[in-house]
């Protein structure tokens, strides 16, 4: 009689759910307590509700319970011990040998195994959202769609988490060491491009250290679930109430659940090849050792050689080239021979095949640095092209946005400091007369295209009217620019309803005076005639005047309602993104702002205002810091 073959082992089924029954107990309380719970005891908050109609309390209800429910981190954790839960037998001899005696073969253990600890993820999370429509129904709260697309997003989320913990538990035979892997397989991608761009930022001219992936993210899936999936509330223009909720994300969750069947399959393959005698050894699949050992070795010597060479920098001027090689070397040596010694679990790791293979690894490490260092792939000089450009802004003493039509200009700037790169590193060099110009482009691809020169801004500089330092100095003297960094972007709008300077009187006192409605006025008026005299630019444009003209420690402050939208000028230059609605428009996060505007001696008008309302007078002044300081001293003697 033909015997038959079968997929689903019922009794090692069994034995996983009452061996394992911690692990889906804890994630049934997580999710109860982060879904119905949660929305039970916010039902239960009714003061917070009242100024809300009743469709719009369910929206914030729901919105801001999904909003934390829906962060994939705890499933990518509790996936990762379940996982280890089913194949944990894998990671002993005396269990891998009992196992593999048994009457069943790999794809009855695997299966069977695999299935055990899907299921004690998928069932806590089918309970949770029922439990959680039940709960909503008896709060009269309909819009319980949401919370199947919660369903099916976090169904998806778990359905690859848990293939990529399975698949990462196949690359081991240490039970420590599987958590490593599988962290290892979130962040790789990115945490490759991030330690190039550290490396390169050190060697090359002009590389910021400041990076974006863009959308190539998406190849490490913890890091990019973490920045997209997100629970937002939408809110009536007109009404201020929520509409809505919105769940982003689930296209990403789609491509994933699509990419974790590959992932499964692929584990499964290991897994039928796996030799039993790999248990108790850090990597189960010989292929990958020297991958380890020169993974390791590279990763881990650029790292500490580029926080040990940015440590020196700080300190005194080294040859950041030699620095980071050298550096390199010693620290590559080190993690080489520590990956080594952890793959035979020996200290006696330095023969001669070995230390062979680490002569190669050092020379390839050697010629890839000074690759960088002579930009063979270009680096230095690219720029963007205007067309791939989303947003483009620069900034060398307060960040400005291009326009559109402007972008070609800059773009030509930026290349015009490419081919002044001697004359700038000689500034550097010096210590002097440079400042730091940053060309930063929000791309249409997503990521942020950076790059940060130290300019030149040394007399012949400043006298010549086509050198970098003097285009960009006429552009910051544009007082429109200066209001909008004095005021924040879409000032025009700003309806100012509070406003005050902080005084000082000879005797060290301090005390605020506060404007009322015509003060504001009359103030808000000589410090806009200041800017359009020219009177802020000692104040605002450091890179030429620096501490030669020192500001008062007397700041002036508004603060005002702008219905368009409140835009902090340096928030909006560094978190250009988080301003975007469609991609398209920009969407003010906030309706109230306010400034802070430091000024000083230059500044005519604003002191004649302040005198004129009596804000300041023969009490109460205005003192720099130099001053403020000698008059304590008098004080004090």
């Amino acid at each position: 009689m033909k015997s038959k073959t079968s997929c689903f082992n019922a009794t090692i089924f069994k034995k996983n759910i009452t061996h394992y029954w911690p692990i889906w107990l804890v994630y049934l309380g997580y999710l109860m307590a982060v879904l119905p719970i949660n929305i039970w005891l916010r039902t239960t908050t009714k003061t917070y509700y009242e100024s809300m109609t009743a469709a719009a309390r369910q929206y914030s209800i729901i919105g801001g319970v999904l909003s934390s429910a829906i962060s994939p981190e705890p499933v990518f954790v509790f996936s990762a011990a379940a996982a280890l839960a089913v194949f944990c037998y894998l990671y002993t001899a005396k269990n891998a040998n009992m196992i593999h005696s048994l009457p069943v073969n790999r794809l009855e253990l695997y299966v069977t195994n695999y299935l055990s600890g899907f299921l004690f993820l998928f069932v806590p999370e089918v309970i949770a959202f029922v439990s959680a429509v039940l709960v909503c129904l008896a709060n009269q709260i309909v819009c319980i769609q949401y919370l199947f697309l919660w369903f099916l997003c976090i169904a998806g989320i778990t359905f690859l988490a848990y293939s990529l913990a399975v698949f990462a538990a196949m690359f081991t035979g240490q039970i420590v060491a599987m958590p490593f892997y599988y962290l290892i397989m979130n962040y790789l991608y990115v945490g490759c491009l991030y330690l190039i761009n550290q490396v390169v930022s050190l060697l090359c001219y002009g590389i910021s250290s400041t990076w974006n992936p863009g959308v190539s993210g998406i190849l490490s899936p913890l890091y990019w679930l973490s920045e997209n999936m997100r629970v937002e509330s939408l809110y009536d223009d007109k009404t201020g109430q929520i509409t809505g909720v919105a769940v982003s994300g689930g296209n990403y969750v789609a491509i994933y659940a699509a990419a974790a069947i590959v992932l499964t399959v692929l584990a499964y393959r290991l897994y039928k090849s796996r030799r039993i005698e790999t248990a108790g050894d850090v990597v189960s699949i010989g292929v990958l050792k020297p991958i380890l050992r020169w993974g390791l070795g590279l990763y881990g010597g650029m790292v500490f050689a580029a926080g040990v060479t940015a440590l020196l920098q700080q300190y005194r001027q080294v040859n950041e080239y030699l620095g980071f090689l050298l550096c390199a070397v010693v620290f590559g040596f080190l993690c080489f021979f520590a990956a080594e010694m952890v793959l035979q679990k020996n200290f006696r790791v330095f023969r001669k095949k070995r230390v062979l293979e680490w002569a190669v690894f050092t020379a390839a490490m050697a010629v890839m640095v000074t690759l960088f260092r002579v930009d063979a792939f270009g680096i230095e000089k690219r720029v963007p092209a205007a067309e791939d450009i989303r947003r483009a802004f620069l900034n060398m003493d307060y960040p400005m946005e291009i326009e559109d039509e402007d972008v070609p200009a800059i773009l030509a700037l930026q290349q015009q400091c490419i081919e002044d790169k001697q004359q700038n590193l000689e500034a550097f060099r010096e210590g002097k007369d440079y400042y730091y110009t940053t060309f930063r482009y929000y791309m249409k691809d997503g990521s942020v295209f950076e790059r940060r020169y130290p300019v030149a801004v040394k007399e012949t500089q400043l006298a010549d009217e086509t050198s970098v330092a003097s285009r960009i100095l006429s552009m910051e003297r544009e007082p429109e620019r200066l209001l909008t960094q004095l005021f924040g972007r879409g000032y025009e709008g700003n309806d100012y309803y509070s406003g005050y300077i902080d005084l000082y009187d000879e005797r060290g006192n301090s005390d605020t005076y506060v404007f009322n409605e015509e003060e504001m006025e009359i103030v808000l008026g000589a410090i806009e005639a200041d800017v359009w005299e020219g009177n802020f630019d000692s104040y605002q444009l450091l890179s030429i005047y620096g501490e030669n003209e020192p500001a008062y420690m007397n700041g002036i402050s508004f603060s005002y309602y702008n219905r368009d939208g409140f835009y902090d000028n340096w928030d909006y230059y560094y978190n250009y993104d988080s301003y975007q609605g469609s991609g398209e428009q920009a969407v003010a996060m906030s309706g109230a702002g306010t400034c802070y505007i430091s000024f000083g001696p230059a500044c005519e008008n604003t002191i004649a205002a302040l005198r004129q309302i009596g804000a300041v007078n023969d009490e109460w002044k205005l003192y720099t810091y130099s001053e403020y300081e000698k008059t304590q001293q008098a004080v004090e003697q």
